[in-house]
């Protein structure tokens, strides 16, 4: 049987004729990328789904070549792969499970595992018992009996004392048997598929680890809800290749597989109480091994989802970044401000806050925009602006200056399509401008609520003018994230749980600044992000 995927070219990329060949465009974002002629006959091809075998015949190349160049295309969104068919026989696998007092969902994690499509001869359980003072090891003798009947064997490893969850990981791989790792935590269930959906990409000997989705188990709760569409675990709907360079940076080690040589030359995970996964990932693509996520193979995560619990894993979770900035100084937070498009970000929040206050001013007549004003400034002289001129000229003012910048862009861009004799309706160029400099102005909104919305909203507070703005950066955030993740749950049951998520997060990263005393989380690096000509 063929152990290779098949290839079609991705939905984003279109195949444009040239006189001397093919040229690919991705419409978005807006990439016209020069090929040569042996990817441009290769994608040609792809307009209709081929196996590697079937393009390395049409292409005239080595099947192997063919796969190597078809995945670099397929991970830069250039073409779409389907799911890798089973190797001829199924690798064994350590299933490795860490947990401590939870033996209710640990035995129900055990019993999702019984239900695996995949070959119980060659699955090995361990479960690292790390001190629990529950009933877990009366459970685990129990159901041992029930595992032996359908022949899987439980390897139970119990810690006198606790020795925290990196501890009990290292500690079940030690004891592993097999050249594959599969973690999977106590508090989670596996789906049927789950490792016969991720085992064939490690076919590729280049990928040392690969990850599944990570949905929530119970989505009955409003913050269930939340947590299924917006967890730090979930990773999306789409494969992706996991990079130090982002976007995807590091896989959960509730759903990972990873190759017991590579864990090996790491050292295994480090003696942290969060962000273990973090820094194990970012070590192994750091050896030069590749990393997937793959939106397969799901794993159920029984989130905490009380009030409390929810803010203080939050808070947990943000309180690793201090530690993981001291092990890698390298990754530190980045904010990107190119010109052209920080520009356009900048006028459009700006018009959109003058226009709140001066609505707000019209509709309140006990503070006018001008009283604003003077309220920040109060010895500056505003009153050669003019009410009417400030209240209402400027917002527009600043909404066609960002059209202009917008219609100048794609003058831009629309002289370097012509360049290379690209037929391409400049609707089009103008349509892919428009949304990247969008695409843009979301993420800073993003990057300034993620980290700064409660020194913000004290801002707004003390000086009132500055309120809207807040409310402004919040709502871009929302209402795309909103639109783009389509969770369970009402609008007002999404803004609620999402302010505190990013308020959460925010005392968290404070709190990891003062124990580690540093405060280099909460001050990014800023670059200014040239376009190359």
């Amino acid at each position: 049987m063929s152990q290779q995927c098949s290839y079609r070219l991705a939905r984003t990329v279109r195949i444009i004729p040239r006189e001397n060949g093919g040229l690919a465009l991705c419409s978005y974002p807006l990439h016209v990328l020069r090929l040569s002629k042996l990817t441009t006959r290769l994608l040609l091809q792809c307009r209709e789904q081929r196996t590697c075998e079937e393009l390395a015949q049409l292409v005239d190349l080595p099947t192997k070549r063919v796969q190597t160049l078809c995945e670099q295309l397929r991970w830069k969104e250039l073409l779409d792969a389907s799911p890798m068919l089973p190797p001829p026989s199924w690798p064994c696998i350590s299933i490795i499970i860490p947990g401590h007092n939870r033996v209710h969902q640990l035995e129900r994690c055990i019993k999702s595992l019984l239900g695996l499509d995949y070959p119980v001869q060659c699955l090995e359980l361990i479960v690292v018992d790390d001190a629990s003072t529950d009933e877990t090891a009366t459970m685990l003798q129990h159901l041992a009996q029930q595992t032996v009947a359908q022949g899987l064997a439980i390897q139970t490893i119990h810690h006198t004392s606790q020795q925290g969850v990196a501890r009990s990981r290292n500690v079940g791989a030690e004891a592993a048997h097999h050249d594959l790792l599969a973690y999977i935590d106590s508090d989670c269930l596996a789906s049927p598929g789950w490792l016969a959906e991720l085992v064939p990409t490690l076919q590729d000997t280049h990928i040392g680890a690969v990850g599944g989705m990570i949905r929530a188990y119970e989505r009955h709760s409003m913050l269930g809800r939340y947590e299924d569409a917006h967890s730090s675990l979930y990773m999306g709907t789409r494969p992706q290749q996991v990079r130090l360079e982002g976007p995807l940076t590091y896989l959960p080690t509730a759903n990972l597989l990873v190759r017991r040589a590579l864990w090996h030359r790491l050292g295994g995970f480090a003696p942290l109480n969060f962000g273990e996964d973090v820094d194990f990932c970012h070590r192994l693509l750091a050896t030069g091994s590749q990393m997937v996520y793959l939106p397969q193979g799901i794993v159920y995560h029984d989130y905490r989802t009380s009030l409390r619990a929810f803010l203080s894993t939050r808070i947990s979770y943000a309180s690793s970044e201090a530690a993981l900035l001291q092990r890698h100084s390298t990754q530190r937070r980045t904010l990107l401000l190119p010109p052209e498009q920080a520009t356009f970000a900048a006028l459009v929040i700006g018009g959109l806050w003058l226009s709140t206050i001066s609505f707000g001013a019209r509709r309140g007549p006990q503070r006018s925009l001008r009283s604003a004003f003077q309220s920040l400034m109060p010895t500056a002289d505003l009153s050669a602006l003019g009410k009417s001129t400030i209240g209402k000229r400027t917002p527009t003012i600043l909404f066609l200056l960002s059209l202009l910048l917008t219609l100048l862009g794609t003058y831009t861009r629309q002289r370097k399509v012509q360049q290379q004799n690209i037929p391409l309706n400049p609707l089009i160029i103008f349509q892919a401008t428009l949304r990247g400099h969008l695409a843009y102005t979301y993420h800073l909104c993003r990057h300034l609520t993620r980290y700064y919305t409660l020194p913000l909203l004290a801002i707004g507070l003390l000086v009132p003018p500055f309120l809207p703005l807040v409310l402004i950066l919040c709502s871009a955030v929302i209402s795309v994230d909103y639109a783009r993740l389509q969770p369970h749950m009402s609008l007002s049951e999404y803004i609620l749980c999402s302010l505190l998520d990013d308020c959460a997060y925010e005392v968290g990263v404070v709190l990891g600044c003062i124990k580690y005393r540093t405060w280099k989380p909460l001050l990014p690096i800023i670059h200014i992000k040239r376009k190359n000509r």
